[in-house]
């Protein structure tokens, strides 16, 4: 329902702001071919011959419409602006994780369709004992640009590493959980077109400063349905954006167990046991 007011307020609004652009070109054409007066045109009616040797200049009437043209201009412009920035963001978060989707790809290529992701260890960039997933992609990249999301709201907490990798079935699986490499394993993936591989991190809990692995075998980072302690998405409509296994991104409000799953096999959205 709100998208579809949205789409009629958007109609409704295209003929009002041609009518406000056709005011101000009517106004200031009238002016300019009769200056000194409110509007040349209507102000013949009240014309006296004193009138012909005024200097032209603009009256408080005329700066007062003019200000107030602008406000109008101004009011249906700014919403459509903000809106197109957030939308800009957006896409440059699906073009990071393209980027992300195929420096992961080749590194699967070099290492037998697997990467890991640590638990209980917080690295920084440099790190390669063990090896954080962020630092393993980098040399398929060159630059640290792909794994910052432009449309991280400034209040958020700062990180080096705006995504996660989902190591959640390999963490549930391991007998024990001690600190260290957990791997995800490509070649296990049933469905490549639905299994998350990285997203958008929106865990509120403070990380250390310098921790380049982010990894959602603890916690949904996304927290859609589990009530975690995340953050709201923040793209355009409240979605996140996530890269799949066969590269595509997409972007969701909600999860979708028809669409995307955590699991190897399984259809199912974040969970502490096997589904």
């Amino acid at each position: 329902m709100r998208a579809q007011w949205n789409f009629r307020l958007g109609r409704l609004s295209e003929p009002l702001l041609s009518a406000v652009t056709a005011l101000v070109g009517f106004f200031f054409a009238d002016f300019f071919t009769h200056p000194g007066s409110a509007s040349g045109r209507f102000c013949n009616l009240h014309h006296r011959p004193d009138e012909a040797r005024r200097k032209p200049g603009f009256t408080l009437i005329e700066l007062l419409v003019v200000i107030a043209i602008i406000s109008i201009l101004a009011a249906l412009l700014l919403p459509a602006l903000g809106r197109a920035r957030d939308r800009g963001r957006s896409v440059a978060c699906v073009s990071n994780l393209h980027q992300l989707g195929i420096a992961i790809e080749m590194y699967w290529d070099d290492n037998d369709g697997r990467i890991n992701g640590l638990y209980g260890v917080f690295p920084n960039w440099g790190s390669t004992a063990p090896l954080p997933w962020a630092y393993a992609l980098y040399p398929y990249l060159n630059s640290t640009r792909a794994f910052l999301d432009p449309g991280r709201p400034a209040w958020m907490m700062s990180a080096p590493v705006h995504y996660y990798l989902n190591i959640l079935e390999p963490y549930v699986r391991a007998t024990t959980h001690p600190p260290g490499a957990y791997t995800l394993d490509s070649r296990l993936i049933k469905n490549p077109s639905a299994f998350i591989v990285i997203s958008d991190d929106f865990w509120n809990v403070p990380p250390p400063e310098q921790d380049v692995d982010p990894t959602n075998e603890v916690t949904d980072r996304t927290g859609f349905g589990t009530h975690s302690s995340t953050y709201p998405p923040f793209h355009a409509g409240g979605a996140a954006n996530f890269l799949f296994a066969d590269g595509h991104v997409a972007a969701f409000s909600r999860f979708d167990t028809s669409q995307m799953t955590y699991w190897y096999t399984a259809m199912a959205n974040w969970q502490t046991t096997l589904p």
